[in-house]
């Protein structure tokens, strides 16, 4: 039987001709028949298939179920422990998905048996060796079957007559092709690589059975009878030939002599070849070189264990991940449900890295206490299943804000409304945009000391490079403001029943920042150069100097993080309205003693696009810069949206 077997499978490629090459028994210019015993006795082989199965195995599975917009668990599912848990009563799902991973990663193709109960309900999941496989096309229906031929250590519950089994009782996982049928293997895709990195290991093998140090020749004078020329030859190999006896005494007859030799230059560029192949292995699988061993290659994936394993996990390992949840999402037979793969495990991060995370989670809303409690493997707290929403951290779905931030004799349903937030409901924005603007402030003070310096003499012009400083600051305004508009501009969009994209506002942010950093060290210079006496001594200039910044550096810095966030959470709250689907928008005065202009203001409705009239002036919401320093200095008013 195991001959008639391997003749008819020698026979397959040839009925499908059009194929790209099979693995089985092709020679390479190495001279090497590839098969994936032998292509797993290269380490980069072994190591790059390993990582890829044993890394997808090892990750948490689920099945899941979409309802609408929601993604809800359905680990209830009869089929769910047959995927996450025990794929049959001989295997735990996760050998169960490494099987699966491995046949892929070698043949190109792996194969899974669905056993089925007499109502027809899977029981049990087999995987079978591909070698045992053969796809075949039904001539009249084009129907795709698949006839088992199980190897005399092979087992699984195959009730089809013959062996023919239909596509509904075969999980056919297939790695990247282009064949309809059939997954390309990658080892009998790259077989030369492979073939060479064999060869490469075998040579190093026999280099070194032959001896470790390098190689020489033994000279006598005059000519050895074939008596004499045996008797030196085996007495040389046997005390000297072989790694056990490098380097050892040597005893020479007769006037013989010992002349060393180096490594050839054949030799030192073989081992240079299977360096490189181990590279060239990796790439086959899609596998960054460091994480099999060939650490002599930098990656471009980031310094970072992190930002590595992450560069790991989406461009190696997803893909297959992938091809195994859609394959295996044809069991379910119900496109609503699917199963999942969670990679998390592998980007944990460092501590502060995921409680940042967390907290983000938490504050969005999609993420509770104790959900983040289950991931650090900590208990339950009480109340710690109510989910958030951003700004005022209300419970998800109660019916109205806080009492604190309902509208005077204002009374609507949630969704109708919305308003911006007001900048104490924001203190940690503050504290954020404090702490970058102050240490923009004490660098740049050192940089002008030091340019003093150098040039007691300068101009405050000469002493701050406008250009740089203002791209500088620029960047830093421009990230703080994307950041706390794609929050508030969310928040708002959501309140009103709506999303909100924050690239649809980062022009308007940059141009705003430019403005803002060009204002601000404009003021800079004027300031130093008021300052700079150029009659007093270096040292009294450089005091006063450092005095100025380190005064900018407190009262100027947390004056401008008040104006920042209210000018931004006014735009953005402006902006997640427009986007949310607001129509309308009325201005709201919040101070007790307003200005006469905006009191004047207060209750004024216009169109979202439109602009309010305060005073003589035209302005768009609160803080706009169309409506000039004096309306703009201390104001606490605030937008409501309508819908």
């Amino acid at each position: 039987m195991p001959v008639l077997r391997a003749l008819f499978q020698a026979r397959r490629p040839q009925k499908r001709a059009k194929s790209l090459p099979s693995l089985t028994s092709r020679a390479t210019a190495a001279g090497i028949n590839v098969t994936p015993e032998r292509a797993l006795q290269v380490a980069a082989v072994f190591s790059s298939v390993r990582l890829l199965a044993e890394t997808g195995s090892m990750l948490p599975a689920g099945v899941y179920e979409r309802k609408g917009g929601a993604r809800l668990p359905a680990m209830e599912h009869p089929l769910a422990p047959l995927l996450t848990y025990q794929a049959n009563p001989q295997l735990e799902a996760g050998e169960f998905w490494a099987q699966v991973l491995g046949w892929m990663l070698i043949r190109g193709n792996a194969a899974v048996y669905v056993e089925r109960s007499n109502g027809g309900l899977p029981v049990g999941l087999w995987p079978v060796a591909w070698t045992s496989i053969e796809p075949r096309r039904v001539k009249e229906t084009g129907e795709l079957v698949y006839k088992i031929t199980l190897d005399g250590d092979e087992w699984a519950p195959i009730r089809e007559e013959g062996g023919l089994v239909r596509r509904e009782n075969l999980l056919h996982f297939k790695a990247f092709g282009v064949d309809p049928v059939e997954g390309l293997s990658p080892i009998g895709m790259a077989r030369q690589s492979v073939a060479t990195g064999y060869a490469a290991a075998s040579y190093i093998g026999s280099f070194f059975k032959r001896d470790a140090s390098p190689g020489g020749l033994v000279s006598v004078p005059g000519k050895l009878d074939d008596a004499q020329y045996e008797r030196l030859t085996r007495q040389w190999k046997d005390l000297h030939e072989g790694f056990e006896n490098a380097h050892g005494l040597a005893l020479l007859e007769a006037g013989a002599k010992w002349e060393k030799t180096s490594l050839s230059p054949a030799d030192a560029q073989f081992l240079e070849v299977y360096k490189l192949t181990r590279a060239e292995i990796a790439g086959i699988f899609g596998v960054p070189p460091h994480m099999i061993g060939d650490v002599e290659r930098s990656t471009s994936w980031g310094s970072g264990i992190e930002q590595q394993s992450l560069g790991y996990v989406i461009y190696s390992l997803l893909p297959w991940l992938t091809r195994l949840e859609r394959t295996a999402g044809r069991l379910l037979g119900d496109p609503s449900l699917y199963l999942k793969f969670n990679p998390d495990a592998l980007l944990r991060g460092d501590t502060p890295q995921r409680f940042t995370a967390y907290a983000q989670a938490k504050q969005w809303g999609w993420m509770s206490t104790n959900e983040i409690r289950a991931k650090e493997d900590e208990p339950p707290v009480e109340g710690g299943d109510d989910l958030l929403v951003p700004l005022n951290m209300q419970p998800l779905g109660s019916s109205a804000p806080p009492a604190q931030r309902s509208l005077p004799g204002r009374h609507v349903r949630a969704g109708d409304t919305a308003e911006t937030p007001s900048v104490e409901d924001m203190p940690s924005w503050i504290t954020r945009h404090y702490e970058a603007i102050s240490t923009f402030f004490a660098e740049q003070g050192d940089r002008v000391l030091a340019a003093l310096g150098l040039t007691p003499d300068a101009s405050a012009e000469d002493l701050i490079d406008l250009t740089a400083d203002n791209e500088e600051l620029t960047e830093l305004l421009f990230q703080l403001a994307r950041s706390m508009t794609a929050e508030v501009g969310a928040a708002t969009a959501a309140e009103l029943g709506g999303t909100f994209v924050v690239e649809e506002t980062t022009a308007a942010l940059a141009a705003s920042s430019a403005a803002t950093a060009t204002n601000i060290n404009e003021t800079t210079v004027k300031k130093l150069a008021s300052t700079i006496d150029l009659k007093a001594a270096p040292a009294e200039v450089r005091t006063e100097v450092r005095a100025m910044f380190d005064g900018m550096s407190e009262s100027r810095a947390r004056v401008l993080a008040q104006a920042r966030v209210s000018q931004t959470a006014s735009f953005a709250g402006h902006e997640g309205a427009k986007q949310g689907g607001a129509l309308t928008k009325t201005w709201r005065v919040w101070d007790p003693n307003p200005r006469k202009t905006h009191a004047r203001a207060d209750g004024q409705t216009v169109g979202i696009r439109e602009e309010f009239s305060i005073g003589s002036r035209q302005g768009r919401w609160p803080h706009d810069h169309r409506l000039g320093v004096d309306e703009i200095a201390g104001c606490t008013c605030r937008l409501q949206f309508n819908k």
